[in-house]
C-alpha cells in the first residue's frame, strides 16, 4: 500500500499507468516466486531456507530510508523520467 500512494504521489500525471504497471509487476512475482519456494527449501533445508528469506528481509530494510533521503535526486535523474 504504501509503494502505491508513493508511486502516485511521485508520478501524478500518470497515476493510473503507474497504479496498472505496479498491480502487474506485484501479480507477476507473486506467481513466479511460490514456484521457487520448493527448490529453495529442498535444497537448504527449512531452516536456511527460512533463514534466507529473512536475510533478504533484512538487507531491504534500509530501502525505505533510501527512497526517503535520496527520492527527489533519484526521480530528477534520466533513468527514473517517465516520458509519454
Amino acid at each position: 500500500m504504501a509503494s502505491t500512494v508513493y508511486l502516485v504521489d511521485v508520478y501524478t500525471a500518470h497515476a493510473a499507468s503507474v497504479t496498472a504497471s505496479s498491480t502487474i509487476l506485484r501479480c507477476l512475482l507473486g506467481a513466479a516466486l511460490p514456484l521457487a519456494g520448493p527448490s529453495i527449501f529442498q535444497a537448504l533445508g527449512i531452516g536456511w531456507g527460512n533463514s534466507l528469506l529473512g536475510f533478504i528481509a533484512v538487507a531491504l530494510i534500509p530501502l525505505p530510508f533510501a527512497f526517503y533521503l535520496y527520492g527527489q535526486r533519484m526521480r530528477e535523474t534520466k533513468f527514473f523520467k517517465v516520458q509519454f
